[in-house]
């Protein structure tokens, strides 16, 4: 494994599942949040949720860099390789948000779906970007 390469391609692919995750979450699903009052925010505190959220956007998307990088014989060439690990990784993690929510009283049951499915379609694009960033030696 090429610990730079897997770096970069972490930091590439974390990013780009920041962008999806803002526009699913912000402007795709966005209307979905302003009903519940647990989820509405003063725009003040959100400037500092948003470094948050590259920050740890970039740090996942570094450690699945690495998962990715340490099994990369084990998928396909290209995009298709990386999407199929990126859906994995994401049901896996979307899963285990999706059971955590359903133990909070009043979770909205609907949100939980949505979250799941969410993950599953972000991460995917991210294992994509590993796909194209992190190339499989032959």
């Amino acid at each position: 494994m090429n610990w730079g390469r897997a770096v970069g391609a972490g930091l590439g692919a974390g990013f780009v599942q920041n962008i999806v995750n803002f526009v699913l979450h912000g402007l795709v699903f966005g209307g979905m949040y302003v009903d519940q009052p647990a989820f509405v925010q003063e725009p003040e505190s959100m400037a500092m949720q948003i470094v948050w959220f590259l920050v740890v956007a970039l740090t996942i998307g570094v450690a699945a860099s690495v998962l990715f990088a340490s099994s990369r014989q084990s998928w396909q060439q290209g995009a298709r390789g990386g999407l199929h690990f990126g859906i994995l990784l994401g049901a896996v993690v979307g899963f285990h948000q999706f059971y955590l929510t359903l133990v909070v009283n009043d979770f909205p049951y609907h949100v939980a779906w949505t979250w799941l499915a969410i993950d599953i379609i972000s991460v995917g694009i991210g294992g994509a970007v590993l796909g194209v960033l992190y190339k499989r030696a032959d």
